[in-house]
């Protein structure tokens, strides 16, 4: 497998945190956003959305983190993608992250992270709209996570891994976090699991 990822995307932290958590082999490529290599003929063939992460499989090209994390635990016949009734809810979380927590935590991420590096002025007014956000959608997974240990009961599961990556830069972002002492208690959890921890991103300047 050859698998194209950038280190401080966070949606790429979850597949590679997937990828080692399983053992599976796959040859990591880099793919350098600020040389626009992601808009080029050879990556555009692997995804043509011109984004990070995409994952060669033989014939295969699979594109979408959470599709490609289903992909790998099911090669892997893993039980982080379980094949009783808790799968639905472990999808319905996918689905979640994608369609909601990603744009509350991303925004800001956008707004006080890149645009930083690329010498823009950050967007107060979205910054704070993605904050109220957040604080609303938080909570319904602070609330999930009261007496879980793990999003979708108590086994780790893609859930886990999909979600916790949008908290990746948290402290660096500025996300309300205070209250929020259930999904606190379960991210120092998942910190204690090595292909989470080690695939941490890596430092950012400013």
């Amino acid at each position: 497998m050859k698998y194209y990822y950038h280190p401080v995307s966070p949606n790429c932290r979850k597949v590679t945190a997937v990828i080692h958590h399983l053992g599976l082999q796959a040859t990591p490529i880099v793919v350098d956003l600020k040389k626009g290599e992601h808009l080029t003929p050879e990556f555009l063939a692997v995804n043509p959305n011109g984004r990070v992460p995409a994952l060669i499989d033989g014939d295969r090209r699979i594109w979408e983190s959470n599709a490609i994390i289903i992909y790998l635990a099911e090669k892997a016949a893993s039980d982080l993608w379980p094949d009783d009734d808790r799968r639905l809810d472990v999808l319905k979380w996918l689905f979640w992250e994608q369609g909601h927590l990603m744009y509350a935590t991303g925004i800001p991420f956008y707004q006080l992270v890149v645009k930083p590096l690329i010498g823009e002025q950050p967007d107060q007014q979205r910054i704070d709209e993605a904050y109220a956000s957040f604080r609303r959608l938080a909570k319904v997974l602070d609330d999930q996570l009261a007496g879980n240990a793990y999003v979708v009961g108590d086994a780790l599961s893609l859930a886990d891994f999909a979600l916790a990556g949008n908290f990746s830069f948290a402290s660096k972002t500025g996300l309300p976090m205070d209250e929020l002492s259930n999904i606190r208690r379960w991210l120092n959890t998942l910190d204690e699991i090595p292909a989470w921890a080690d695939c941490a991103p890596p430092p950012l300047g400013g």
